[in-house]
């Protein structure tokens, strides 16, 4: 009973087939911040999508990359 799923896993065939290289590939690194458009610096945001201020606890576990020994 398991070697026929095994067997018709076998057979599959993919559907999907990448061109490498082709009309569709990226855009050129110049180019990529263009096509999304212009940055927002967070300086730039309403104070309703600012991001919260730091505690000094917080910073202290990003620095030592977990809870202070």
């Amino acid at each position: 009973m398991v070697r026929p799923a095994v067997v018709n896993l076998a057979k599959r065939v993919p559907l999907i087939h990448f061109r490498k290289g082709g009309a569709g590939s990226a855009p050129a690194a110049g180019n990529q911040q263009a096509a999304g458009g212009p940055a927002i610096e967070d300086y730039d945001l309403p104070a309703r999508f600012a991001r919260k201020p730091i505690s000094p606890e917080e910073a202290a576990y990003i620095n030592n990359g977990g809870p202070p020994n």
